[in-house]
Formats: C-alpha cells, sequence, structure tokens
C-alpha cells in the first residue's frame, strides 16, 4: 500500500489560536535529495555480507524496504516541470553490473544533521516509491508541530500527499529552472516562518560522504551498509562538533 494520502500525526489540532502564530518556532526542516555517486556493484548478497543491526542507524530497515519496493517494480522514474529531464536520464547511464544505482537521503534543513532512518538505496534511479519510503521511515513515530520539506521536485512530488501541517518548497538554487507557477507556490522567500532558508544544504552532506563512494562501490552488500552507517554519523558528530553544542 503507497504511504500517500497518509496523515501524520503533527499536533495541530490542540494548538490554540496564539500558539498558532508562533508554530515557526517549532517547525522542522527537512532537505530531500538523490545522490548517485554512491553506487554499488553486485559483487555479494545478504548471506556472503550480511548488515549487523539493520535499520538501527542511518541507512532504513533493508527487508521492510524490498517488500515496499517491490510494490512498485513497474513506476518509473520522477518527471519534473523543469529541464531536469535530461539530468534524470543521465543518471540512468553505466549502470550495468550495479544492483544500487545511488541513494536518498533526508536531513535536517537547518543543521545539515542525517536523520534517523533518512537513507535508502536507490534501485532505478530517483523514483516516487523510494523517496515516499525514506521519507515516512523519518518522521515515523514522531510529532511535529509544522515541517517544511524542501526537495528538488516538489512541485511533482509534493502535490501527490493529502495532509495538513506539511509545506513543500524548492531549494533556492533550483528554482529559477521550475516553470513560473512553482516560483511562487514552492518558494522559501514567499513562505512564512522559513526566515532566510536556502533549503539546499544536503549537498554539504552529500560532500562528505561522496569521499567514499568509490571504496563502498566495491562493496559487499553488509559492509557497505554498515560503512555507509559509519560515515554519516561521523558527518553528524562533526556537525554538532562544528554548532559548538
Amino acid at each position: 500500500m503507497s504511504s500517500r494520502g497518509l496523515k501524520p500525526s503533527c499536533g495541530l489540532e490542540t494548538c490554540s489560536e496564539d500558539s498558532f502564530s508562533f508554530r515557526f518556532k517549532y517547525a522542522k526542516f527537512l532537505a530531500l535529495d538523490a545522490n548517485f555517486r554512491l553506487r554499488n556493484k553486485i559483487v555479494s548478497d545478504d548471506f556472503k555480507s550480511p548488515t549487523l543491526g539493520p535499520g538501527w542507524a542511518y541507512l532504513v530497515p533493508q527487508e521492510t524496504y524490498k517488500e515496499y519496493i517491490e510494490n512498485f517494480v513497474d513506476e518509473k522514474e520522477m518527471n519534473s516541470c523543469s529541464g531536469f529531464v535530461a539530468m534524470f536520464l543521465a543518471n540512468l547511464k553505466n549502470v550495468k553490473g550495479l544492483h544500487v544505482t545511488g541513494v536518498g537521503g533526508c536531513c535536517c534543513g537547518c543543521h545539515r544533521v542525517w536523520e534517523p532512518n533518512g537513507i535508502g538505496d536507490l534501485q532505478k534511479g530517483e523514483r516516487y516509491c523510494n523517496m515516499d519510503f525514506i521519507f515516512w521511515s523519518t518522521i515515523k513515530g514522531k510529532e511535529y508541530l509544522n515541517i517544511f520539506v524542501s526537495y528538488d521536485i516538489s512541485c511533482q512530488w509534493g502535490c501527490q500527499f493529502w495532509m495538513y501541517g506539511i509545506t513543500f518548497l524548492i531549494p533556492k538554487f533550483h528554482l529559477r529552472a521550475h516553470c513560473p507557477t512553482c516560483h511562487s507556490d514552492y518558494n522559501f522567500n514567499y513562505t512564512p516562518g522559513c526566515g532566510q532558508t536556502h533549503g539546499k544544504v544536503i549537498e554539504e552532506g552529500w560532500s562528505q560522504s561522496n569521499k567514499a563512494a568509490s571504496q563502498t562501490k566495491e562493496m559487499g552488500w553488509g559492509t557497505r551498509a554498515m560503512t555507509l552507517d559509519d560515515i554519516f554519523g561521523f558527518c553528524n558528530w562533526q556537525t554538532i562538533q562544528n554548532l559548538g553544542l
């Protein structure tokens, strides 16, 4: 069953009129993106290279993830209202011999801290089903007053959700490539409570993890998963240290 159309418990129903105007103080900013550098070759399997503690850190639970993705084997890659189509097609090139063409990720849109269960493998490019599962794994079991989601193609992906308390926006860097209607509907500058958030902080996180792309590409399934968990954990530790917390 698709996760689209479900409504999370965000707590807005219990807010008074006075506190509602200050909801931006307690808003959660999330940034989503796909990374096609963190690929993986078909060199092993779960039996030869098992994962210790699957789903205990930053990668999504693999078994549950696989079962969900199998329901969408015929789903095509995302389209966009902008000129990203050529980029999407380029990401599907040179995928022979790969069982992972990249990863989708979710991090804090303000501090670039990777979210628990916020990383998932992409089997065939960037598809709705992959990003759906990663997004819902990130917010599952949590209550937020309001959520601002930054994603390159929120105009296509976010419009499929029917929920209250979640605002979908497009990072400022990518906004110019979209059609004129997106410039107003998905603009951080025109959204109350966002301040000067640019929404593209996740790219800084990819620049750290991509340093290990060539090594993890050759690793076995479980070894790669545990290595990526360590890398994203170290990135979070480094970020918190730099914040002086």
